[in-house]
């Protein structure tokens, strides 16, 4: 894929422009948003993206992938998640970088990643995707009320020029684009995607409408929804916020 780049010094969100600019006809080609600062960066719900200006990476990247199913539409999550993985883990080696399901990038216990995906369907095909991506980097301080932000300057002392981590991340997301129509790949990416989940087969406790579990996370299910055994055998499938990961 080829992206056009739309740089910007502050905007209040790349996601918030992406539709913006898509409810107004005036984009027609793969485009990639990119902010220095974010004034009003997007977590999911009301939550809230800190990101200090010109340290890290704030970008959307917009596509028409019309030729997804909106009932597999999942697999933008995980294509863009397995991107970021790829890439972080290249640059931190001594520790275990996972994916918080559904799409938070995890080092070890701290998380360095965030996705928010929005898409627009119409006449049952998915006509415009806006995937938006906050990659800390650079960032020495946090001062938000997050319980466990890191970086790549914080887990390796290095400097990193955000316009190379950001190719790579493109790189990376283009080759899965365009191999989709591959059931094989569908299969691999699938499989990458469960093999790197956060706590894996580990026992942890969870939080849903009925109360405080045990259980470990097995998988997803074909809507990427999260596939759990509780200590009792039974096995509880959940989709986005219907259920919370309680850290130890």
């Amino acid at each position: 894929m080829d992206f056009n780049l739309l740089t910007y010094q502050t905007l209040d969100s790349t996601n918030e422009e992406a539709v913006r600019l898509y409810q107004k006809g005036e984009l027609t080609v793969p485009t990639v948003i990119i902010a220095n600062y974010q004034s009003e960066g997007k977590g999911y719900g009301s939550n809230f993206w800190e990101s200090a200006a010109g340290k890290n990476l704030t970008f959307s990247i917009t596509c028409f992938p019309k030729f997804i199913e909106p009932s597999d539409q999942f697999v933008l999550t995980q294509i863009t998640s397995l991107s970021l993985l790829e890439v972080v883990s290249e640059v931190i080696r001594d520790k275990q970088v996972t994916i918080k399901w559904p799409n938070d990038l995890y080092v070890a216990d701290k998380k360095i990643a965030g996705v928010l995906i929005r898409n627009f369907v119409k006449s049952n095909e998915i006509d415009f995707s806006v995937i938006g991506v906050g990659l800390n980097v650079n960032q020495k301080i946090f001062h938000s009320d997050a319980p466990n932000p890191t970086s790549l300057f914080i887990e390796t002392g290095q400097t990193f020029r955000t316009e190379e981590v950001l190719t790579k991340i493109l790189q990376r997301f283009s080759a899965y684009m365009n191999n989709l129509t591959n059931q094989a790949q569908r299969d691999s990416i699938n499989l990458q995607y469960v093999k790197n989940l956060y706590r894996l087969e580990q026992p942890n406790r969870f939080k849903d409408k009925e109360g405080i579990f045990t259980a470990k996370i097995v998988g997803i299910d074909e809507f990427g929804q999260l596939k759990l055994v509780s200590d009792d055998g039974c096995e509880r499938v959940y989709g986005f916020k219907e259920v919370e990961f309680l850290q130890d």
